[in-house]
């Protein structure tokens, strides 16, 4: 039989309710500490998220340094000397042969190839839509796509890349004097007899060197076969024509990447180039006769360093804070390391 509740029982019944309605709840400063902790924490990890992202492009980079080194490889096992690049273009500049051309059919590009038409130039209505693509072997996933756009009589419209191709160590006039400043893609005009049909208008100029392992006498594993480079944008008009990073259609210091800096140097490119891009990757503009002074730094969007690949097939990292003179005697192929002890040019732009 139940008994009324006498009041000094309901008082206490009714302080025990209160009590547990305050555990089961929070208190506005609870919360705001709460909330505090979580900000504190989500503060903390999304450094190691973005690092964790950064890591993942960036051994992306490297595999697609890894895969294009296997392609040029497998282009020397072909043909016996790796894909030709020439010094002097044609009087359609337009219509020289490109590097990453001859390297389609050994990277899966051969329907991008086959769908070429070498009967006319790059920009040309029929062979542009295929040039202005993405491929994203031809991209670093840290970096941004950029599309050339049109200046001066250059209708533009051709996709950019982040893979350039060592040319050695100097600017462009202290290659042609020094041969032991070269890397494997400088003065490579000679086009032999089984690309004749391929790039016809090459045909008659058959004077130049075809580099294969045996001309590089400092080891394929000691010698860059290419380097990193940033895309730049170039937006519309003669002033703001921006050429690095350009692979498809021939212009000088465009993809031929020179050790005279190292790499993400603070000393600008010099070359054809738009300054407004100088926050992305300094430069000091220069065209025409001025090309003797041409070259081009390795340069990323990864933090501290720059990818590269070796003529053996290798790919790795390089550090921004990598000795000058061994930086230098890795680009060349045949320039008797290990280096001088001592720098021969300084660092800089070479102006």
């Amino acid at each position: 039989m139940l008994r009324p509740c006498r009041g000094d029982e309901r008082m206490a019944y009714s302080r025990l309710s209160n009590r547990r309605g305050r555990e089961i709840g929070f208190t506005l400063v609870e919360l705001l500490v709460v909330i505090a902790i979580i900000g504190v924490l989500v503060a903390l990890l999304l450094p190691a998220v973005q690092a964790a992202r950064e890591a993942a492009r960036r051994n992306q980079c490297l595999n697609n340094f890894k895969q294009l080194a296997l392609a040029a490889q497998n282009h020397q096992g072909a043909f016996n000397y790796l894909p030709v690049d020439i010094n002097d273009p044609p009087n359609e500049k337009g219509d020289r042969p490109q590097l990453y051309m001859q390297l389609l059919p050994f990277m899966e590009g051969s329907a991008l190839k086959n769908a070429y038409d070498f009967s006319v130039g790059p920009l040309h209505a029929r062979n542009k839509p295929l040039l202005g693509r993405e491929e994203p072997m031809l991209r670093c996933p840290s970096d941004d796509s950029y599309i050339m756009e049109a200046g001066s009589a250059d209708n533009g419209g051709d996709r950019k890349s982040n893979y350039g191709f060592n040319y050695g160590y100097g600017t462009y006039g202290q290659l042609a004097d020094n041969p032991s400043r070269r890397g494997p893609f400088w003065a490579n005009p000679g086009i032999p007899a089984a690309a004749k049909s391929e790039f016809h208008r090459f045909a008659n100029d058959n004077s130049g060197q075809q580099i294969n392992f045996k001309h590089i006498t400092d080891g394929t594993s000691n010698t860059y076969l290419q380097m990193e480079l940033r895309q730049t944008p170039s937006p519309l008009g003669d002033d703001n024509n921006d050429r690095r990073g350009r692979i498809w259609v021939w212009a000088g210091a465009s993809y031929t990447i020179m050790t005279l800096m190292t790499p993400n140097s603070a000393a600008g490119d010099v070359t054809a180039c738009w300054t407004e891009n100088n926050a992305i990757a300094p430069c000091v503009r220069r065209t025409g006769n001025a090309n003797r002074a041409f070259n081009l730094a390795a340069r990323s969007r990864h933090s501290s360093g720059v990818a590269v690949s070796r003529c053996d097939g290798g790919a790795e990292f390089v550090s921004d804070d990598v000795d000058l003179n061994v930086w230098r005697a890795q680009s060349t192929m045949a320039g008797d390391d290990p280096p001088l002890p001592q720098p021969v040019d300084p660092e800089g732009n070479g102006q």
